[in-house]
């Protein structure tokens, strides 16, 4: 197999310094520099903006300064020596292929403008001033040897009035004058010996130099004038404002156009000087300087470059204290406001390592590569999702394979943070150094060995992720030494283990968790699952059966999770969140403290309850320790006595728990452990005895035993339960408040690991999933794990994915065997509102001639789900068709027992739905059953406990109540009635199919319209037969119409009361001769209250005497008007005239004339007085708001005129209209 190393250029050994450029170097030896500089398009489109920052600064005659961002590894120093020779119009700079845009748009500038370029080494300087213009004069002193220096020396002043002085006095006295000292100035000799030769090369040192301080204290008591000028500077320079313009004005004077300064390690230099909180508030706010000055003398703008790679931000916040963090914040943003930048991207990593640490040996190395990589299309597709990122597509990774777009984003991650000589290509380029001998062509690099170069060195990390470094490192060590006990190595082990031991796959394991820890910010890395780490450790994990890498790395982390409160679980049970925690307590202490809590009956209950949780049952215990249980089973609630205990020891469970305590079934759980010594042996060895002994309708489950590794863990659950509870704060007293919060959220998430890993162990206790050899024991299981009392009952291993749904599967066996004939409702409960909809629909079937009906579509699913395995009848896609089922086979069974023609007991019929098979229907569903085969059948239902029971309504049955065959009328008599009840009774609810319910509802309804109507009908023939003589003048009131149909509607209503029996009843209201057509006879009963009430407003009195008036009285013909209109209607059939209306008028008519024949008419004094009019029973005026009356001589008009007069009285005002005839 062909080596990466064959193909790629991997050398011996990876050396600290390499991919770190010193930028005096790079800008000493360009030729090497240039040879190693990769220019992206992303690069070149940074140099361009570099020079247009020049270019202003040259055009605007201003100085000018930008940031060069860029983590450890991105290039800055590599970056500032290529500007460095591009400014220097460098051929080779001007030659690279990529820059020639950008040399072309800058050419007049790189070609006609001089730059003085100065590099900066700023760590170890003690001010700006030191740094900056120190580092100016020691580069001017290197390429202008022999030009004057500027005038940025705190002691020019001093020395240039003493050369001046020499000038003046010549050598001789000048000398002299310097060697006139005391006797005990301290310096001797060593004052005498000024020259002319020692005097110039003191002039030209440094300001430290011995020599040159020397030389200045020498002239201090020449000059004293500057003398106390030196003493008070607290360096050798003068403020950067002056000594900025200064040094503007010494490259100007050299012949240059601008002055360049490359800051390399200003911020970092800043970020080793954080601690020192007055000299970072002192020297904060001159970095401005560089851009905006008091001193604007600066004839060769200058323009800096300040390397930064990291944000000095994210020192303030740890370093600054109060009022200082508040000044050098308030630089920052001075800065950030007038310095531009120019971004380093880590996105040019791909292209850059594709050239400096990936590239090919030849051409067919190349090839090789393009192959290899070409069959990473050909793996999953879950995998390739894994292992791409958002900003990398084929492309990209085709540049660093074998290096995973994964990998390298989170390298990116992390290079912000790396130190210096820690570039992400050297971390890549070390990679392949260590497995030039193992890194085959074809294999990815997985994500996990990114952590193997972290180990490998002290504090990798920077800043805050250098603390979490700290913290990673204490996990992992946690993580490899379990990892190194599951396993049974120890570390001397470790490097002769086999690439493929288990040992290796688990460490790549949390080696990944861990490298998420530290970035989560990383897309790659967050939301681990055991796919995801799978995919990320490509061909690295590895398992028997292709597929099941995940469930491998699941159970690896599930029992790390369930001893290290750091590995934490969370989500989606099958496919969960993987993560550690990189902060935490040592919890040990506090289950030290709580060992007390855990005994052998805390771990039974602690089991008791995960069982039971499990099963989906809420625990109930009885004064015996059984849990009454209710299940859903073929949509029928059934219920079953759960019990858990010790099989095999009778003062744990003693005979009698084994005996149900109810016609139902009972099931005993086995404990998963036991006593040192026992095993399932023994607990089936008493199932056997008891079954031969004592039989019953129990099933037993006896499980596999917990290894003792599981029962340790079960001790540990329990007394982390136990430290959780309200013991906590006692328990944890030795922790401080924050660690004790800790401790909490670690022992929580190591609880929950704990149990998720416990109920894996139950699930393979009780069979469910395959046995683990290091969580139970294996020897026992399958079909013996099972064992029934009830020697007609053989269970057989029941199948599930849970716990529950192993349990149910077992609930169905025993349910079967008792009730094998059950219709299949499904699993959803059959409710009370489910069987009214059954019923109503069957019913609307029955009714229906062809026994076909169309279904709504909001009832199809309940009948096929219940009428059709019910045998009710089948629905088709659209209709529902009745069947015979019930009808057949009850009709059978009655036949066979004798019955025919005889009542039948309703339990009689429940005890043959169980025949030839036990259905085992509860009471309602049965009941269903019974109701729709009585309606079938035209049988009623009886009870001598309860009223008559309607076959039509749901309703739970007597047992004792009994079906009867019913008598039924003639077709004939049947279709007379239905119609006689509906024009006579208003009763249209009744179908037309003549069924023993039909004729019940009939002559119920028809009772009850008796009922209501009989009493008022009898006395309206009584009241016609009185008050008609006075409407009709003496006639015989019973000849008339109104008179005959109300006689006719009474005796009907006597007739149909005295009927006994449902069918008589309906017999008789066919055959009865009616007066009159149904219609009419029915609108005389349904009026005959109101028309009985209206009979007796009437004052018979007023009516009586107006009648009696003949036409020789005043009022005569209108009394004979009112009276003759009343008799017209009296006669007549209520269908055609109504009599209620013409009684109120005839009596209000009646009454208007009393009132006008009780007033007397004026007479004249001396005329005869009028014949007397008989005497009245007196009369009360109706004081209604409206009236009329007919005038026809002026004797009316006072009539009307007096009773106007007297409303006007009462009520103020009255409108009066009239009308001529």
């Amino acid at each position: 197999m062909t080596l990466i190393s064959e193909v790629i250029e991997v050398p011996d050994a990876v050396h600290k310094g390499d991919f770190v450029l010193d930028l005096s170097q790079g800008v000493g030896d360009v030729d090497r520099t240039l040879d190693n500089y990769v220019v992206t398009p992303e690069l070149a489109q940074r140099f361009d903006e570099a020079l247009s920052l020049i270019r202003s600064a040259l055009a605007d005659r201003s100085s000018k300064a930008a940031y060069l961002n860029g983590s450890f590894g991105s290039g800055k120093s590599h970056f500032m020596a290529v500007l460095h020779a591009l400014l220097d119009n460098h051929p080779r700079a001007r030659a690279i292929e990529d820059l020639a845009p950008v040399v072309h748009k800058y050419d007049k500038l790189i070609g006609s403008k001089r730059f003085l370029m100065v590099p900066y080494h700023l760590v170890g300087k003690e001010s700006v001033e030191d740094g900056v213009l120190g580092g100016y004069l020691s580069y001017v002193r290197t390429v202008h040897p022999d030009a004057p220096l500027p005038a940025v020396l705190i002691d020019t002043p001093l020395l240039d009035s003493a050369r001046a002085l020499r000038e003046r006095l010549g050598d001789e006295a000048f000398f002299a004058l310097l060697g006139d000292k005391e006797e005990d100035d301290g310096w001797g000799e060593v004052a005498a010996g000024w020259d002319a030769e020692r005097f110039d090369a003191a002039l030209q040192k440094p300001p430290n130099d011995p020599d040159r301080a020397e030389l200045v204290t020498s002239l201090q008591d020449v000059l004293p004038g500057f003398a106390e000028l030196a003493r008070g500077a607290r360096s050798s320079y003068v403020n950067i404002d002056d000594g900025l313009a200064a040094i503007s004005q010494h490259a100007a004077q050299l012949g240059y156009d601008g002055l360049v300064l490359f800051l390399d390690e200003l911020i970092l230099w800043f970020a080793t000087r954080m601690g020192d909180h007055t000299w970072v508030a002192r020297e904060a706010p001159k970095v401005g300087k560089l851009v905006e000055a008091a001193n604007a003398n600066r004839p060769a703008p200058i323009i800096s470059f300040i390397a930064r790679q990291r944000d000095l931000r994210e020192l303030v916040g740890t370093n600054l204290p109060g009022t200082e963090h508040l000044a050098f914040a308030d630089s920052l943003k001075w800065w950030e406001g007038r310095f531009g930048t120019i971004s380093l991207s880590d996105n040019n990593l791909p292209l850059i390592a594709s050239r400096r640490v990936l590239k090919p040996r030849s051409d067919s190395a190349r090839a090789q590569i393009d192959a290899a990589f070409a069959a990473t299309e050909q793996v999953r597709q879950d995998i390739r999702s894994a292992l791409m990122t958002e900003n990398a597509g084929r492309k990209e990774f085709r540049l660093t394979y074998p290096f995973t777009p994964a990998f390298v984003e989170t390298l990116i991650a992390l290079s912000g943070a790396l130190q210096r000589e820690r570039t992400a290509l050297r971390v890549m380029r070390q990679i392949l150094v260590e497995q030039r001998d193992t890194l085959q062509l074809g294999q990815l690099v997985p994500i996990a060995d990114l952590f193997d170069v972290l180990v490998a060195g002290d504090d990798p990390l920077t800043g805050e992720l250098g603390n979490l470094w700290r913290s990673a490192q204490k996990v992992y060590g946690d993580l490899r030494r379990l990892i190194l006990e599951i396993n049974k190595v120890s570390e001397d082990d470790v490097p002769g283990l086999a690439a493929t031991h288990a040992f290796r796959r688990d460490d790549r394991i949390a080696k990944t968790l861990v490298l998420a820890a530290l970035m989560p910010e990383v897309d790659s890395l967050r939301d681990l699952t055991a796919r995801k780490i799978v995919a990320l450790n490509h061909g690295y994990i590895r398992s028997m059966v292709p597929g099941q890498e995940a469930g491998i790395v699941l159970g690896a982390v599930r029992q790390w999770a369930a001893r290290l409160g750091t590995v934490q679980i969370t989500g989606d049970e099958t496919n969960p969140l993987i993560s550690v925690r990189l902060e935490g307590v040592d919890i040990e202490g506090i289950l030290d403290n709580a060992k007390s809590a855990d005994s052998s009956g805390a771990r039974r209950q602690v089991v008791r309850l995960l069982l039971f949780d499990m099963l989906g049952t809420r625990e109930s215990l009885g004064i015996d320790g059984v849990t009454v249980t209710s299940t859903i089973w073929r949509g029928t609630r059934r219920t079953v006595e759960l019990l858990y205990g010790n099989v095999r020891d009778p003062a744990d469970l003693g005979d009698s728990a084994f005996q149900p305590s109810h016609d139902g079934w009972r099931a005993v759980l086995d404990y998963p452990f036991d006593e040192e010594g026992h095993s399932p042996v023994e607990d089936l060895e008493r199932i056997r005895n008891l079954r031969d002994r004592r039989p019953a309708h129990t099933v037993c489950w006896v499980p596999r035993h917990l290894t003792s590794q599981a029962v340790s863990d079960l001790g540990r659950y329990v007394r982390l339960q136990y430290a959780l509870g309200a013991s906590f704060d006692q328990l944890a007293g030795h922790l401080s408040d924050n660690d004790r919060a800790v401790a909490r959220q670690q022992m929580v998430a190591q609880r929950d690991q704990l149990r998720s890993r416990l109920e894996n162990a139950l699930l393979q206790a009780y069979g469910v999933g395959t046995p683990d050899e290091t969580l139970v024991d294996t020897a026992h299981g399958g079909i013996d794990m099972f064992a029934s009392l009830d020697p007609s009952f053989e269970p057989k291993v029941p199948a599930g994915a849970s716990l529950r749904q192993a349990y149910e599967n077992l609930l169905d066996q025993m349910l079967t065997s008792d009730f094998p004939a059950h219709p299949l409702f499904g699993t959803a409960e059959v409710r009370t509102a489910d069987l009214r909809k059954v019923h109503a629909q069957v019913r609307r079937a029955i009714e229906d001639p062809g026994h076909r009906i169309m279904v709504e579509s909001g009832e199809r699913g309940v009948m096929s789900r219940i009428a059709m395995p019910l045998r009710l009848g089948e629905q088709h896609a659209q209709h529902f068709v009745l069947g015979h089922h019930w009808v057949q086979h009850l009709n059978r069974k009655i036949s066979d027992a004798g019955l025919g023609g005889k009542p039948v007991s309703v339990g009689q019929l429940r005890a043959w739905l169980d025949e030839p098979k036990r259905m085992g229907l509860p009471q309602e569903i049965a009941d269903l059953v019974l109701l729709v085969f009585a309606e079938q059948t035209n049988r009623s239902i009886a009870s001598r406990s309860r009223p008559p029971i309607d076959v039509g309504t749901l309703q739970t049955l007597p047992s004792d109540a009994e079906l009867v065959e019913q008598e039924l009328p003639g077709e004939d008599a049947w279709r007379e009635a239905r119609e006689r009840a509906q024009a006579i009774f208003g009763i249209g609810d009744v179908t037309e199919l003549l069924t023993a319910r039909n004729v019940s509802v009939l002559a119920g309804h028809v009772r009850s319209k008796v009922a209501s109507y009989r009493s008022a009908a009898e006395q309206l023939v009584t009241a016609l037969a009185e008050r008609g003589p006075t409407v009709l003048r003496g006639a015989d009131p019973t000849s008339t119409e109104r008179y005959q149909i109300a006689d006719g509607a009474s005796r009907l209503c006597e007739e149909l009361g005295a009927a006994t029996g449902d069918v008589a009843l309906v017999d008789r209201l066919a055959g009865i001769a009616l007066p009159a057509a149904g219609l009419h006879v029915g609108r005389s009963l349904a009026t005959a209250g109101d028309l009985l009430s209206a009979i007796r407003r009437v004052d018979w009195n007023i009516l009586a005497t107006v009648a009696s008036w003949g036409t020789d009285h005043p009022l005569g013909l209108r009394a004979t008007g009112i009276v003759d209109d009343l008799a017209q209607v009296w006669t007549a059939n209520e269908f055609t005239k109504h009599l209620q209306p013409a009684l109120g008028s005839a009596d209000a008519g009646a009454r208007q004339l009393v009132l006008e024949a009780t007033r007397k008419p004026e007479t004249k004094p001396d005329g005869p007085r009028p014949p007397s009019d008989p005497e009245l029973p007196p009369w009360r005026r109706d004081e209604t708001s409206h009236g009329e009356a007919l005038v026809a001589n002026t004797a009316d008009i006072r009539g009307v005129v007096a009773t106007i007069e007297d409303l006007v009285r009462k009520h103020q005002r009255v409108r009066i209209t009239w009308e001529v005839e």
